[in-house]
């Protein structure tokens, strides 16, 4: 664990994320949120966001994932699927790993190559305003 601006950072991905946020002066929390995720058989699962980064009544989740497992993308997924729209699940992952991450399991990713652009688009975000699609990239195979 690494303590970045008073910031416990788990992975260095997570750091790289946290660094340039603090760097842009994007006000963000780690791990400060819970919520509860139902599975296909109806249990419920525990789901603690890394990254919140509130714009107003939109609040952006960002997950750095450096491996792309398939439970966490089944919490991924389902999580989208049960929670509020003014809620943005980014994905932050390795740049060769990006195509691997099914669309179904995001709002928007990014590779590692661009948290600085994801981190203005967050920055940018009119609290106030509608959140603009974001094109997913085309998955692998």
């Amino acid at each position: 664990m690494t303590a970045t601006a008073g910031h416990a950072c788990r992975t260095k991905l997570e750091t790289t994320v946290c660094v340039e946020m603090g760097r842009q002066k994007l006000v963000h929390e780690h791990r400060s949120l819970r919520f509860r995720v139902r599975d296909a058989d109806g249990n419920e699962t525990g789901y603690v966001p890394t990254i919140v980064a509130r714009r107003g009544p939109i609040l952006f989740l960002v997950e750095p994932v450096a491996v792309i497992s398939r439970p966490a993308v089944e919490r991924l997924t389902g999580f989208l699927d049960q929670h509020s729209p003014e809620i943005v699940l980014v994905i932050v992952a390795p740049d060769a790993k990006v195509r691997k991450v099914p669309p179904e399991a995001y709002d928007e990713i990014y590779p590692e190559s661009e948290v600085t652009q994801m981190t203005r688009r967050i920055r940018e975000q009119d609290p106030k305003g509608i959140v603009p699609p974001f094109e997913k990239p085309r998955p692998a195979g």
